[in-house]
Parts: C-alpha cells; structure tokens; sequence
C-alpha cells in the first residue's frame, strides 16, 4: 500500500463516519417537542391536510410570538381560540371576540406536539390556520 492509497482510504472512512454521524437524527423531532402543555389544537396545513395535535407548543412555549408593528407581543394560548396565517402574516382571533390582525410572524418557528401516530412539528410557515383549545383532563 502506498501513502496516496493509505490517504485515500482514511479520508473515505473519516467520511463515511461523520455522513452516519449525521444520519443518527434523521427523522427524529427532538428540542422542544417533547414539552407537555395543556392544550391541543387543529391544525391545517398549506396542502389542505387536517391533524389534531395534542399537548401543543410553538417552540416549545404556550405563547403565540409576533411583531406588532415595532414591538413585539406574546400572546398566552388561554387567550387564543384561533390563528389564521398567509405570508408569514397571522390574525389572531382572542376568546374574547376580539381579534388582532396584521402581526409578522417567524416563519421558522415551529409547532410541536403529539398525535395518535406520534409526534408532530411542522414550520408555522407552512400552517393555513391552528384552532387553539384547552386540553380535555
């Protein structure tokens, strides 16, 4: 075996180990998705598709974040019945009957949770609307 050869061989297992290394967290929703929280949701995905979510977060906080204007506003789950979102731009309708429209949202941040399948977590970019309830005890 020459030295060319002896360098070959060890960068494609240097390689090799840092590709599977890599691979060992594919398909896993690790971080905040493992945070209990008392409430569920329905949520409707950009392609139409349905899934209740129970013990639902946003990045693993029972708040919904968003820039209102230049500041910023946390709003508690217990005060939301509903979020509706379109180009990172939610309305917020409040159990109160109110509503509160026009806020920037994070599109990176993501919802967790739990469904009868497993867990869950899906980009808030890519949500239509999530209906907000308390969990059932």
């Amino acid at each position: 075996m020459n030295i060319r050869s002896g360098i070959f061989i060890s960068g494609s297992i240097l390689f090799i180990c840092f590709f599977l290394m890599g691979m060992s967290g594919m398909g896993s929703v690790t971080g905040p998705a493992v945070t209990e929280s008392p409430f569920d949701a329905k949520i409707m995905d950009t392609t139409k598709n349905e899934v209740v979510v129970l013990s639902v977060t946003i990045d693993g906080k029972t708040t919904f974040n968003a820039f209102m204007g230049k500041g910023k506003v946390h709003i508690p789950f217990e005060n939301i019945s509903r979020i509706d979102l379109k180009d990172e731009i939610a309305c917020i309708s409040m159990k109160n009957s109110g509503e509160l429209c026009n806020l920037r949202i994070n599109g990176i941040s993501k919802i967790y949770g739990k469904t009868s399948f497993g867990t869950y977590q899906i980009s808030l970019k890519d949500v239509l609307w999530i209906e907000i309830m308390k969990a059932r005890q």
